[in-house]
């Protein structure tokens, strides 16, 4: 694990300014008690323009271009492994030569390891393999507009790729669409995955009911689906500031302040507590989880309840309904929905994978 290796050193940076690097800042601050020098962005000639959204400084420790950075010190390269794709090549042809590339894989282990010691987001185990016959069906989202994968994986039995915005796609992808029975498929480029989503909770009954993407997989097994457990998600992402100004990178001010008068017409007794998530450093994302039934039955009454709502706002708020406002409005409710249950809700995370 990265907490490991950097013993070997006086002094690291980190690659990256948004999520994946502040949560990789706090675990290693938390687990050992040493910070980065500073984190690093660049923007190399002739490949992809990285994000450069990003503050001047994070927690008083700056930001600054990879440029400024000896070709000896130690990299943690901290960004989605779609960017790192780009940003590893780069290092390597410019000469530094000490990169820890922080994969999915290492990401989980690092947040993992600092949840635990804080006490917070437990990890799910396989208990035993007594409950494989369960009724469990996750089903993996896909688009006709997807990009192709360099592999895909080869899916379980219990995965069942289904079909996003079938009623608006040009082939057919997938034996199960989400524009048959009771659907939401014509209002796609406004949900997303969404979409799907809707068609599972309408149109299927399992036990167990999972999502996940064509390029991101939850790495649930059966025998993970037991009574000692009521939903199964991604580890949570830690914001900087907090969750709002995560949000606010993708949509307006006003799709915001639809999202908070929703919030606060249909559930007045818990505005407060949902504003506080809002404004709170955690964050649930990608919309996945694995849940019982009548937990994803609660959720998806809850969570459309509320976007129907806003879809009555689009007069005032154009973009509810002209772009995919909504698809990042979906992730804030599925956080808020789920750290909301925290007590009253058997809530365990496991590792999700992600293909490139």
């Amino acid at each position: 694990m990265v907490t490991e290796i950097l013993k070997q050193y006086d002094k690291f940076v980190i690659y990256g300014a948004q999520v994946i690097a502040y949560g990789a800042c706090t675990a290693i601050k938390g687990l050992c008690g040493r910070e980065p020098e500073y984190f690093v962005v660049g923007k190399p000639q002739g490949l992809t323009k990285f994000p450069t959204e990003n503050p001047e400084e994070i927690e008083g420790i700056q930001i600054r271009s990879i440029d400024e950075v000896s070709k000896d010190t130690f990299i943690v390269v901290a960004v989605t492994e779609l960017v790192q794709r780009e940003v590893l090549p780069y290092l390597k042809e410019n000469g530094y030569s000490n990169v820890f590339p922080l994969t999915q894989r290492e990401e989980h282990l690092l947040m993992s390891a600092y949840y635990k010691k804080i006490g917070k987001f437990p990890n799910v185990s396989s208990k035993d393999n007594s409950c494989e016959a369960v009724d469990f069906k996750i089903y993996e989202v896909m688009n006709d507009k997807d990009k192709p994968l360099s592999c895909h994986p080869e899916l379980y039995p219990y995965e069942q790729p289904i079909q996003a915005g079938a009623a608006l796609a040009e082939k057919t992808i997938a034996d199960v669409k989400d524009n048959t029975g009771d659907n939401i498929s014509e209002r796609n480029r406004m949900y997303c995955e969404m979409s799907a989503v809707y068609w599972v909770w309408k149109n299927a009954k399992h036990d167990w009911v999972g999502i996940e993407h064509y390029r991101r997989h939850l790495l649930v097994k059966p025998d993970m689906l037991n009574d000692d457990v009521d939903v199964i998600l991604p580890l949570p992402y830690i914001c900087y500031p907090n969750e709002a100004a995560q949000f606010r990178r993708f949509i307006s001010e006003d799709v915001l302040n639809a999202l908070l008068k929703a919030l606060k017409d249909l559930h007045p007794d818990q505005y407060e507590e949902y504003h506080s998530i809002l404004y709170g450093q955690y964050q649930y994302t990608y919309n996945m989880q694995c849940a019982r039934w009548d937990v994803f039955d609660n959720y998806c009454k809850w969570f459309f309840e509320i976007t129907e709502y806003m879809e009555t706002m689009a007069d005032k708020v154009p973009e509810i309904k002209t772009t995919r406002a909504l698809s990042y409005v979906a992730e804030v409710l599925t956080n808020i929905y789920y750290m909301s249950h925290q007590k009253d809700l058997k809530i365990y995370h496991i590792e999700k994978e992600i293909y490139t």
